[in-house]
C-alpha cells in the first residue's frame, strides 16, 4: 500500500516576466509609513523565525539518537533529521526499504538500541523506498555526508521487473527533498540531468509544482536556452529551500514535543565483544523449527505444483527472467544514487540479501537468473568503488529471509548487524 507524500508548503510564485513588469509606484506619505510599519513587522516576524530555528536545532539535536527507531513522516520525507544523524559520531545511518519497517527479532534498530558495541543504527525507509527514492534523501543531505559512512540495503526483487509499479515511488515521494535535489549546488549538472531525467518520469509527483517541474525539465533538456532559463529561476528555487527547510524544522520539533513521552533514550551499557558466531548459531537453530520457515516451504511446494501444469518450459521462463533482469529500470537509478555518493563523498556499504535457490524455483527458473543479478550487481558496486555484501553463501539457506518479498528472518538480520558492526568499526572482511 502506497503512503501519501508528505504535505509541503510550496511557494508558488508568478512567473517571473510578470513580478518584472510590475510597475513601481511612489505612494503619500501615509502610504509610507504603512510600508515603513510593515518592513519593522517583517524584521521582527524575521528574528522570531531565526530565534525559533535555533530552538528547533537544540531540540533536534537532544532528540535525534532516541528517534533512531521511529519511521514517522517527519524523519522519512523531511531532512533536517537526517542531517542531525549524520552529524552524531555514535549513529550509523542505514536506508532501505519494508525491511526495515517490518517488526522482526534482531533487526538492526533493535539489536543495536543500546550500543553494545558503541553505536546505534539510524534507519530511514519505508515500504518501497528504491534507489530513485533514497538518491533524493542523500542529495538534500548534501555536504552533511561528506565522510560519513552509511548504509544502503539493496531488495533483489527491484530488479526483478524491469517498471517497479510508481505508486511505491509516488508515496516515498518528498517535494522538499525533491526541490533541495533540484537547486543543489553540491552535484554536478550532468548527475542533475541524468537524475531529472529519471524524476520526469513520474509526472503524477509533480502536479502543482510548477516551479519543480520546470526546474527539472530545463535540467533535463539541458540546451543553451534551458540554462539560461535555469539559471532565471534558481534564485527562486533557493528561496523555496529556504522555506522549505524552516517548516521542516518546525514539524521536526513538533513531532519531537509530540512523542517526548515516549523518546526515551536506552542507558548505554559498557561496550563489549559480541561472540558472532554464537549468536548465528542460535539463530539458526531456532529457524530449523520455525513456523515461518515451514511456511515458506509449503509456498514453495505449492507454486512448483502449478510452475508444472503450466505450458511453459523452464529454460523459457529462465530466459524471459534473466531479460528481464537485464532491462530493470533499478539498475539506472542504483548507478545514480552510486554516483550521488560519490560527488558528495559518502563512504556507502551495500548489502544484497541473497537470491535463494527455494526463491529460483518459486519463480521456475534456473541459478542463471542469480548469476545474471549477481554480475551486474558486481559490475556497478566494482566500477564505483563501492564496498558490496550479497550474502551469497546463504543461496541454499530458506530461513536467511521469511518470505519471497525481501525481508529478513532474525537470522538474516544477524548476518547484516554483523556486517553493520564490521563496516562501523572498519574491520577487515
Amino acid at each position: 500500500m502506497a503512503i501519501a507524500p508528505r504535505s509541503f508548503i510550496c511557494l508558488e510564485l508568478p512567473p517571473i516576466w510578470v513580478i518584472i513588469g510590475t510597475p513601481v509606484k511612489t505612494g503619500s506619505p501615509s502610504q509610507r509609513t504603512h510600508l515603513i510599519a510593515s518592513g519593522v513587522a517583517l524584521a521582527i516576524a524575521l528574528v522570531a523565525v531565526v530565534a525559533g530555528i535555533f530552538y528547533c536545532n537544540n531540540v533536534e539535536r537532544r532528540s535525534v539518537h532516541a528517534l533512531a527507531p521511529d519511521l514517522s513522516e517527519v524523519k522519512l520525507l523531511g531532512v533536517v533529521l537526517q542531517k542531525k544523524a549524520f552529524a552524531q559520531p555514535d549513529l550509523l545511518v542505514m536506508y532501505g526499504s519494508s525491511e526495515l519497517a517490518k517488526e522482526m527479532p534482531n533487526n538492526a534498530s533493535q539489536f543495536f538500541q543500546d550500543y553494545p558495541t558503541g553505536f546505534r543504527v539510524f534507519p530511514v525507509g519505508q515500504p518501497g523506498t528504491t534507489s530513485l527514492a533514497v538518491l533524493q534523501k542523500v542529495a538534500a543531505v548534501g555536504e552533511d555526508i561528506r565522510g560519513k559512512k552509511v548504509a544502503f540495503s539493496i531488495s533483489p526483487g527491484w530488479f526483478f521487473t524491469e517498471q517497479f509499479d510508481p505508486k511505491w515511488y509516488e508515496g516515498n515521494f518528498s517535494h522538499l527533498q525533491a526541490y533541495e535535489l533540484a537547486f543543489s549546488d553540491n552535484l554536478s549538472r550532468g548527475l542533475k540531468r541524468d537524475i531529472a531525467i529519471r524524476m520526469l518520469d513520474y509526472p503524477k509527483t509533480l502536479d502543482n509544482h510548477w516551479l519543480l517541474e520546470f526546474a527539472l525539465e530545463r535540467l533535463a533538456d539541458n540546451t543553451p536556452v534551458d540554462r539560461a532559463l535555469y539559471a532565471m529561476i534558481y534564485p527562486l528555487g533557493r528561496l523555496e529551500n529556504m522555506i522549505g527547510r524552516a517548516q521542516d524544522h518546525f514539524e521536526a520539533t513538533l513531532h519531537i514535543l509530540d512523542e517526548e513521552a515516549k523518546l526515551q533514550e536506552p542507558e548505554k551499557h559498557g561496550l563489549k565483544a559480541l561472540k558472532w558466531n554464537d549468536l548465528v548459531k542460535r539463530a539458526a537453530q531456532f529457524a530449523v523449527n520455525n513456523v515461518a520457515t515451514r511456511d515458506k516451504r509449503s509456498e514453495v511446494a505449492r507454486r512448483q505444483k502449478r510452475f508444472a501444469t503450466a505450458h511453459v518450459t523452464t529454460a523459457t521462463q529462465t530466459q524471459n527472467f534473466v531479460k528481464t533482469v537485464a532491462h530493470a529500470k533499478e539498475w539506472t537509478d542504483l548507478e545514480l544514487l552510486l554516483r550521488t555518493f560519490g560527488e558528495l563523498g559518502a563512504q556507502p556499504l551495500l548489502l544484497s540479501m541473497p537470491v535463494e535457490d527455494i526463491r529460483l524455483q518459486v519463480y521456475g527458473v534456473s541459478p542463471a537468473a542469480r548469476t545474471a543479478y549477481l554480475r551486474r550487481l558486481d559490475e556497478i558496486a566494482g566500477r564505483y568503488d563501492v564496498a558490496l555484501l550479497d550474502f551469497r553463501e546463504h543461496q541454499k539457506d530458506p530461513a536467511f529471509l521469511v518470505d519471497f518479498l525481501d525481508h529478513l528472518s532474525p537470522q538474516g538480520w544477524l548476518y547484516y548487524n554483523k556486517a553493520l558492526d564490521d563496516f562501523y568499526h572498519e574491520r577487515a572482511d
